[in-house]
């Protein structure tokens, strides 16, 4: 067995972070913190004996790309026609209502070399809010965090889209391609794959991009005149929320962008309550 380095690979990023603090005014503060960053990596050099384990082919490598780029086929949409089956390259399995890939080498075939890089699963941006208000006795402070500019290939779209034998399928394949629904970009049901549509391709490729309000806290610090009497230095009450809703793409049809895996559990939204005290 011999042992190689692997990729040498160019990192760049960023971080930015701004905050704002209001000083207490007629019983009301609060503070404003807004942060936001930014990640890139490049892939410079690579070993011949290590290429395999990377995304790319024969004629296109990996290196100029991420680490975590996706590699896989570009569609052209659904053949609707008879002629357009016939005019297209040579791609098995093709027929009327099934899903067309593009010829990218120009040989009048698809195959393994007509894949390409379609993106990267790395967010152009990562961002996040807190807000925390006072006023009197009563706090509230609110989080959120999301990406933006996020490509993510959502395994979810084949559960929407297509039949798979006795399972239960999804809503997406009311609207499958048929002769009297031909403007659709779901293809038409089938229980084969002859046309190995479950390959990676732009086809399972999302918008990923989300906003998750992660955390609300409310709480209330009772007077000291009262804590003095049950014989207490501090005692405050509190109700908080986690993962109460997020906003995403019309694209996403999982059950949380956050977890694209179909292996992982989606973040449960909960609700607890808490006493704090301090002797």
């Amino acid at each position: 067995m011999q042992w190689l380095n692997g990729a040498t690979k160019e990192n760049k990023g960023w971080e930015l972070a701004l905050s704002y603090y209001k000083a207490k005014e007629n019983d009301l503060s609060y503070t404003v913190t807004l942060s936001g960053s930014q990640f890139k990596d490049k892939i410079t050099e690579l070993p011949e004996e290590v290429r395999t384990a990377y995304p790319g082919n024969a004629e296109k490598s990996i290196v100029g790309h991420s680490q975590l780029s996706i590699f896989g086929y570009r569609t052209d949409g659904i053949f609707k026609t008879q002629q357009e089956v016939d005019e297209h390259a040579d791609q098995p399995g093709k027929g009327i209502g099934r899903i067309r890939y593009k010829d990218l080498n120009g040989d009048n075939k698809i195959d393994a070399l007509d894949q390409d890089f379609l993106g990267t699963t790395l967010p152009k941006l990562e961002y996040s809010l807190k807000i925390d208000v006072e006023y009197k006795n009563f706090d509230c402070s609110i989080f959120g965090s999301g990406v933006a500019g996020k490509t993510g290939y959502d395994p979810y779209v084949y559960f929407n889209d297509f039949v798979r034998g006795r399972d239960n399928v999804g809503p997406g394949v009311f609207d499958a391609w048929t002769p009297q629904n031909m403007d659709s970009s779901i293809p038409a049901l089938s229980l084969s794959d002859n046309n190995n549509e479950t390959r990676v391709s732009d086809y399972y490729n999302i918008n990923a991009s989300y906003f998750k309000l992660r955390n609300v806290q409310l709480g209330y610090t009772f007077n000291k005149s009262f804590t003095d009497k049950i014989k207490l230095e501090k005692l405050r009450v509190y109700c908080m929320a986690d993962n109460l809703f997020w906003i995403s793409s019309k694209e996403f049809k999982g059950p949380d962008p956050e977890r694209l895996d179909v292996n992982t559990i989606p973040i449960p939204s909960s609700i607890s309550f808490g006493v704090n005290v301090t002797l």
